[in-house]
């Protein structure tokens, strides 16, 4: 614990220094001028050090030749090291307080006042210091741990899928160090092709952790269940048993499309999410609509999905709300306003076609996934 005096006077800088040294204060430096305060903090000829240096307060006068302890409070506060670091100002002058408070100062000692008023107040700074170190290197830590999970958010996402009949490319843009919005997609057999995107409802650490969850499950449900109103069925009773005793209601949306190739069919679920839009040349965009309610909102559920055909090459765009909520406009809105600039877009190669659409998202509030999936 160090404390830095700062005053032009040596008579008050013996004073202060020695009733401090007596209440147990041993790690004291005093300075003759607020020049000689901003060369301890690093600060001379107007350099801005890369650590602070190691002072947990600074107890400063206001009238002081050359630079006054204002001016000097001012350039300490504004320099990215010292924003925390408390500032109580010495002074003999209430006239300055509006101004000194301006500057950053956090309290005020009057010269003349008694000793324990001082200790007093810097009792408090230096308690307040404490908490606030105490608080900033808990949000480093959970800095650090939020940026691990997204890590090891993004291991789990499949990359590319490129064959001659199907290609699948897709973005994802996080409003938070982690999101609630996942993609998946597997090969199940040589002819059919599972792939789903998921939202959880809400933001940040909670929602990512239930999407991870649902995540570690589809492997072992797409695999072996594969059809869409078995999948959607069996993930809404896992959804349940996994959270249905929350007290927080834990829902997320979600869209299963199973591609099989031999066939040319698409059967699908659609699970309260927005609809994904099915783009081939010359003809109006597909609709693949809602089919069921969200998953993990009710526990009984009817196992109805969607079919459609397909005789030509196209595009299906699946994506999550945050790429079509915009302020002042509907969703509906929004989702017209995607078909169009996706039909006039669609000639593009797959993974271009995902980079276009993945700007329209950037800047938003909420998570953002797109899943772009060509069938040759």
């Amino acid at each position: 614990m160090c404390i830095l005096i700062v005053d032009d006077s040596m008579l008050n800088l013996a004073y202060f220094k020695q009733v401090l040294s007596e209440a147990g204060y041993s790690n004291i430096e005093t300075a003759v001028s607020a020049e000689d305060a901003l060369s301890r903090l690093g600060m001379s000829e107007g350099r801005v050090p890369r650590k602070a240096a190691a002072f947990d307060l600074i107890l400063l006068d206001i009238v002081m030749p050359h630079m006054n302890g204002i001016e000097a409070c001012r350039l300490i506060k504004s320099c990215p090291p010292y924003t925390d670091l408390p500032i109580i100002f010495l002074t003999g002058d209430r006239r300055h307080f509006k101004e000194a408070f301006g500057a950053g100062g956090m309290d005020f000692i009057e010269k003349g006042a008694p000793e324990y008023e001082l200790l007093a107040r810097v009792q408090s700074a230096i308690r307040l210091k404490k908490e606030t170190d105490i608080r900033k290197s808990r949000e480093i830590g959970l800095r650090k741990e939020l940026q691990l999970a997204k890590r090891v958010q993004k291991t789990v996402l499949p990359p590319p899928l490129i064959e001659s009949g199907i290609e699948i490319h897709a973005q994802y843009i996080q409003s938070d160090e982690v999101s609630g919005d996942m993609f998946y997609w597997t090969r199940i057999d040589e002819k059919r092709c599972g792939i789903m995107l998921i939202d959880v409802a809400g933001h940040g650490l909670s929602s990512a952790l239930i999407s991870m969850s649902v995540r570690s499950l589809l492997d072992g449900i797409v695999k072996r269940l594969s059809e869409p109103s078995r999948v959607y069925l069996e993930l809404n009773r896992q959804v349940r048993s996994l959270f249905g005793g929350s007290r927080d209601s834990i829902y997320l949306t979600a869209i299963y499309l199973l591609i099989d190739e031999e066939a040319r069919e698409i059967r699908y679920f659609n699970a309260g999410h927005p609809p994904a839009l099915f783009l081939q040349a010359d003809r109006k965009a597909q609709y693949l609509e809602n089919t069921g309610v969200p998953l993990g909102i009710r526990k009984t559920i009817e196992g109805r999905g969607g079919i459609c055909r397909y005789d030509a090459p196209g595009k299906i765009l699946l994506y999550t709300d945050g790429l079509v909520e915009t302020p002042r406009q509907s969703i509906r809105g929004g989702i017209a306003d995607l078909e169009k600039y996706a039909s006039r877009i669609r000639y593009l190669p797959n993974d271009r076609f995902a980079e276009k659409l993945a700007v329209l998202g950037q800047g938003k509030n909420d998570d953002v996934c797109i899943v772009s999936v060509q069938l040759n």
